[in-house]
């Protein structure tokens, strides 16, 4: 095989395997009351609660901090919730759903579409529950 022909057939593959990658930014997330204090919480993808709290994907949990996370855009947008965490001797309880976490915490989730080319910088703001909500 000539070199120009080598050169052709290495390229064309190279293009192919950038055309199936899934694309994927890091995002800067954080969450605080409407009081501005931080929020503890927990930052889910497409509803993915279990790989969320396992991963660790919080912020405001060990001070006040926030969360670079990596995410992948299998399609135009993806669904963030930012779950507002019940703190026990310093340690998140696991919510299992949005309910769970409004309901155990005493503030209010917030839910967004994220596409690739929003902000890098991700600021949310929770409230209190309601009190017969």
């Amino acid at each position: 095989m000539n070199s120009a022909l080598r050169t052709l057939s290495l390229s064309s593959l190279l293009a192919l395997g950038a055309c199936g990658s899934i694309p994927t930014r890091t995002f800067e997330f954080d969450a605080i009351s409407v009081d501005e204090q931080p929020r503890p919480c927990l930052i889910v993808v497409n509803d993915k609660w279990a790989e969320a709290f396992a991963n660790k994907q919080f912020v405001n949990v060990a001070d006040d901090d926030t969360l670079k996370l990596p995410i992948a855009f299998p399609t135009s947008e993806v669904t963030i919730t930012v779950a507002p965490l019940k703190m026990q001797n310093g340690q998140p309880n696991e919510p299992k759903s949005r309910k769970d976490a409004r309901d155990s915490s005493g503030f209010m989730d917030e839910v967004r579409a994220l596409q690739i080319t929003d902000p890098k910088r991700v600021l949310f703001i929770l409230p209190k529950k309601p009190v017969n909500g």
